[in-house]
């Protein structure tokens, strides 16, 4: 029944992450991205900063929201409300969505 909303992780120079939850801290200065395991598109990305982490959640559209949208966080609060990408932000998802990966 919820097999077509399974997904697998592929982090920056990581392994594979298994389960749904990705980690609020991090390795610094990576990012887990979170592909569809049936498709094998690309879902989000969660960027971690300096600290280990994480500062921002990329989101591609979705049965919630009809646009690719940004979740900021502060600590270990997120955003209630998303935000448009910028420009850079965006090409940041055009280059994420050009790969596919399967298990």
């Amino acid at each position: 029944m919820f097999k077509k909303y399974k997904q697998f992780f592929q982090g920056k120079n990581l392994y594979k992450i298994n389960g749904q939850h990705k980690p609020i801290k991090w390795i610094p200065n990576t990012y887990i991205d979170t592909y569809n395991v049936e498709t094998g598109k690309f879902r989000s990305r969660r960027k971690f900063g300096k600290d280990g982490w994480v500062y921002k959640d990329m989101d591609t559209a979705d049965f919630h929201r009809p646009y690719d949208h940004i979740h900021e966080w502060n600590g270990k609060n997120r955003a209630k409300e998303p935000r448009n990408p910028n420009k850079q932000e965006k090409l940041e998802f055009k280059k994420a969505k050009k790969k596919r990966r399967f298990l």
